[in-house]
């Protein structure tokens, strides 16, 4: 068994998951921040400077777990969900133990 954490940006989030649900998959999905290369423009005064800030932009940690066999399946479904223009993130880890309850 693997644990995929997909990193995407908030808009994609509906792609994700309806792509997860053709595969018959739930998942987890959580409220993170990122600290990456995007700036925030900020303007002072009467508009006529612009600081260029760095800022924590929103992002969606949307977690899952699957049988190692179908991992390219999946990673390729979430690709294809996202129309490939994404800069998301696929984190492939493995579970040792899987207790449902």
């Amino acid at each position: 068994m693997k644990r995929l954490a997909v990193l995407v940006k908030n808009e994609k989030v509906d792609t994700i998951i309806t792509s997860l649900r053709e595969l018959g998959l739930d998942a987890i999905i959580y409220d993170v921040k990122s600290a990456g290369k995007e700036k925030e423009k900020t303007r002072s005064g009467r508009g006529t400077s612009v600081m260029k800030n760095f800022a924590l932009a929103p992002r969606k940690i949307i977690a899952t777990i699957v049988e190692s066999d179908r991992i390219q399946d999946v990673a390729a479904a979430i690709k294809k969900g996202t129309g490939g223009e994404s800069k998301g993130v696929i984190i492939i880890s493995s579970v040792d133990d899987f207790i449902p309850f």
